[in-house]
């Protein structure tokens, strides 16, 4: 049968996936309550946790668009956490863009849609551009000289995809 999956219900799984992950969004935020003292980390918890949810949501039902956000999400939060223990806010910013990438990247994987595959890479070459802007390696002018040749790469491309 189509709608199962080892003898389970793909409904199920979704079912079960939504009741765990609403668990450990409760175990997740009190643990860095409590342990870290980190309250504003519950939020980020949060994002980890439906982002790993909708990734089994999409997989299951072969939905990109779910797992496309599924994909941002968990690693927005995962991202975050890792620049409050590192304490590497400033660098925030790029880490969020190297999240839209690897989100674009892993959807033309597996779902393969080439649009997604320049879209990563456009927004692969942003985000080295603003670490290295953010690190005072390079000016303003040419930090926004690469966005803009990234965006009319990416415009180009999309206008000459078949």
């Amino acid at each position: 049968m189509r709608g199962r999956i080892f003898t389970i219900k793909k409904s199920s799984l979704i079912l079960s996936s939504a009741i765990i992950n609403a668990i450990m969004f409760l175990g997740g935020s009190l643990f860095f309550a409590l342990v870290f003292q980190q309250y504003n980390t519950w939020f980020f918890v949060f994002c980890i946790n439906v982002g790993l949810h909708l990734i089994i949501k999409g997989m299951l039902l072969k939905y990109d668009s779910s797992c496309y956000f599924g994909i941002l999400l968990f690693f927005v939060g995962l991202f975050y956490i890792y620049c409050v223990f590192l304490n590497l806010f400033y660098f925030y910013p790029v880490f969020v863009f190297i999240a839209f990438a690897i989100a674009s990247y892993i959807t033309f994987y597996y779902f393969s849609q080439p649009f997604h595959f320049i879209l990563a890479l456009s927004l692969f070459f942003v985000a080295i551009g603003l670490l290295f802007f953010l690190l005072n390696k390079i000016s303003i002018w040419f930090f926004l000289a690469i966005v803009v040749v990234s965006v009319l790469l990416l415009i180009v491309r999309y206008f000459t995809l078949k």
